[in-house]
């Protein structure tokens, strides 16, 4: 028996999931991305790098910081450039804005339908219409601080090798607005502490995230679980790319075959210390403790990320003075740099090589997304176990919502599932 969804919404992309159960178990599972490759790394080649921020930016719409901050952070290590503290910590705030907004995004109208078995963000509106109001405060808290700091929302275009093209006078009007979504977020504690979880448990997941002198966003080693400290021009040497005939994007593997996870809850799990004091007051109120196991539970990680970025930020945006220079000098040079951040999602890592003029000869991009697939297609499995006898709807429904914990952003909004039964 067949059983198909056409459209798969509240993921960004482009893909299918083939499930194939025999005998009341899974045989054959397949997530399979077919949408066309967009060969961003071809593109790149032979151009100037002060094209990076702008051309990866293109490549997700959701989170074109985290693309520029790791293109720009290769470029500035190819090129020996060290910025200053404070135009490191306007580059933070400015990330910040990102997370923010991507979370909320995420949170309440893509992932929290399914904790209140709706289909939409439109019939959830129906039911909690305050939920859906407190979500858009709080995208409008990150959008404004994007707009602010980079000249507009989407693909913002401040950002620069050595700094910004320009900086505002004042950061004051986004006082209001964080401060008011820092209020919403703690509102909505009740909310949050009683959603349902089905149970699963990544029991032999490793955890990557990066690690900082704060909670992971903008630079640093990369760290596991299991005790290793990598540093991000070694990211190859531990992780490598590799391709399945079943879809069209590349996936990421440890080269010790284990499985691995980026994202919120291994940044949760690997740097909980570092969250900022009301973060950290958040998770103990939803009783969430690390190490989090259960993917379904993304959600509150979420939300505690969500008011770490506003409690920064806030300090930020008071103690703001425009700073002399919005840009430091640097001298082009050939080279081979190494840029990594946290993306909403997770992980991205960029390198590039340039020739002595500057011009790119060589670009290598590795997305969360693309880390992620092999851990989503295992929590499948571990989802669909205790369904596999309750109907193909069920199976469709659980499947998605399982994907939806993960956020993958593949780069639109279509995806299709099947399953197949015999």
């Amino acid at each position: 028996m067949e059983v198909r969804i056409d459209a798969l919404t509240r993921v960004e992309g482009e893909g299918a999931l083939d499930i194939r159960i025999r005998e009341g178990k899974v045989e054959d599972l397949k997530l399979r991305i077919y949408e066309p490759p967009r060969f961003f790394e071809q593109i790149l080649k032979g151009k100037p790098y002060h094209t990076i921020p702008d051309i990866t930016a293109r490549i997700c719409g959701i989170c074109p910081v985290a693309y520029q901050m790791s293109g720009v952070q290769a470029v500035e290590d190819a090129f020996s450039v060290k910025i200053t503290e404070e135009l490191e910590r306007i580059r933070r705030l400015m990330y910040y804005g990102e997370w923010i907004q991507s979370h909320a995004l995420h949170v309440f109208f893509l992932h929290l339908p399914d904790f209140y078995n709706v289909s939409s963000i439109l019939e959830l509106s129906k039911m909690e219409k305050s939920l859906v109001n407190a979500g858009l405060e709080i995208k409008k808290a990150g959008s404004k601080t994007l707009e602010k700091l980079g000249g507009r929302v989407s693909h913002p275009v401040s950002v620069k090798v050595g700094g910004f093209y320009k900086l505002p006078e004042s950061l004051e009007e986004l006082e209001e607005p964080l401060e008011r979504a820092m209020d919403i977020s703690f509102s909505l504690l009740e909310k949050f502490k009683g959603l349902h979880f089905p149970k699963m448990e990544l029991k032999d997941i490793i955890f990557v995230s990066l690690e900082e002198e704060d909670y992971p966003i903008l630079k640093g080693h990369i760290l596991t679980s299991d005790g290793m400290r990598i540093r991000k021009e070694d990211f190859k040497e531990f992780f490598e790319e590799y391709t399945v005939e079943y879809s069209s994007a590349k996936r990421s593997k440890r080269k010790d075959g284990k499985v691995y996870a980026t994202g919120p809850i291994s940044r949760f799990n690997n740097c909980y210390e570092k969250l900022s004091p009301m973060a950290k007051e958040y998770a103990k109120r939803l009783n969430l403790e690390a190490p989090e196991k259960n993917p379904y539970k993304s959600i509150l990680v979420r939300m505690v990320e969500i008011v770490h970025c506003l409690e920064r930020s806030i300090k930020i945006v008071k103690d703001y003075r425009r700073p002399e220079s919005s840009q430091i000098e640097y001298k082009a040079m050939e080279g081979k740099g190494y840029g990594v951040s946290e993306a909403p999602r997770g992980i991205l890592w960029h390198s590039y090589s340039f020739d002595k003029e500057g011009k790119i000869k060589s670009a290598d991009i590795v997305p969360p997304t693309s880390q992620n697939q092999d851990v989503m297609e295992l929590s499948l499995l571990l989802g669909l176990e205790e369904v596999l006898s309750q109907g193909e709807e069920r199976i469709r429904d659980e499947s998605e919502k399982v994907i939806r914990c993960f956020d993958p952003c593949i780069s639109c909004a279509t995806h299709f599932l099947r399953v197949f039964i015999s």
